[in-house]
C-alpha cells in the first residue's frame, strides 16, 4: 500500500506526509541518420531524478527544508518501504499511527544526494495548511540501504 512508502531525509521521515512521487528520466540522444528509414533512433543519455512529497504543515520540517534550500545544502534522501509498518498498532492523541521511535527504512528501494529545488506552502482559510517539496538528485541514485543513515 502507498502508506508504506516513505521519503527519509538523513534517516528520518517528513512528518505527516500525504503522498510522495519519484521521477527518473533519461535524456535520450538522437542518433537517427539517413539509414534509419525515416524513423527516430535514440540511445540513452544522462539520467536525472527528482523526488517530491506533499505534507501536512509541520513548522519544524518546513523551516528545515526552507533553510536547506536557502543555504543550498546537499541532503541525504532515501525512498523506501517502512520496515516497521506493523509496529504502528495504536493511534496517538491526534489519531496518527506512528511506531515509537518513528518509521524505519526497509532499505529496499533507492537513495542518493539531493537539494531542495522548490517548496510551496498552502494555507487556505478554514483548511489545514499543507506544503509540497521537490528535491533534485545530485549524482547517482543507488539501490539498497544507505548505511551512512541507518
Amino acid at each position: 500500500m502507498g502508506e508504506q512508502i516513505q521519503v527519509f531525509l538523513s534517516g528520518h521521515t517528513l512528518a505527516c506526509a500525504t503522498s510522495c512521487k519519484v521521477n527518473i528520466s533519461s535524456d535520450d540522444i538522437d542518433v537517427s541518420c539517413k539509414d534509419s528509414a525515416g524513423f527516430a533512433n535514440t540511445i540513452p543519455g544522462k539520467v536525472s531524478w527528482t523526488v517530491s512529497s506533499d505534507n501536512l504543515f509541520v513548522v519544524g520540517d518546513y523551516t528545515k527544508l526552507v533553510d536547506a534550500m536557502l543555504n543550498k545544502t546537499i541532503l541525504d534522501l532515501t525512498f523506501a518501504s517502512v520496515d516497521n509498518f506493523s509496529a504502528a498498532t495504536s493511534a496517538d492523541s491526534d489519531g496518527h499511527r506512528i511506531p515509537s521511535g518513528g518509521w524505519t527504512s526497509a532499505g529496499d528501494l533507492y537513495y542518493g544526494k539531493v537539494t531542495v529545488s522548490s517548496i510551496d506552502l498552502t494555507a487556505d482559510n478554514g483548511a489545514v495548511a499543507t506544503y509540497s517539496v521537490t528535491f533534485n538528485g545530485h549524482g547517482a541514485l543507488t539501490k539498497g540501504e544507505d548505511s551512512t543513515n541507518s
